[in-house]
């Protein structure tokens, strides 16, 4: 890591975690109320979607580096 280099925290694992949990909550909430909410997502694995997407992204941002 360069000098300088702020490296990331607890709180923030936690925060960025409890933003997914909550995405995927939601998606849940609004699959139960609307009925095409449901049937777009009942075949579709979307909590693996959410984990395979954020580790990419994770190791996108590690490999790249922060945007300047």
């Amino acid at each position: 890591m360069p000098d300088g280099a702020r490296v990331p925290g607890w709180r923030e694992v936690l925060v960025i975690a409890a933003a997914v949990v909550a995405v995927v909550f939601a998606l849940e909430l609004a699959s139960g109320i609307l009925p095409p909410v449901h049937d777009a997502f009942v075949n579709f694995p979307t909590t693996i979607v959410v984990l395979v997407a954020g580790t990419i992204g994770v190791l996108a941002f590690a490999i790249l580096g922060r945007p300047r």
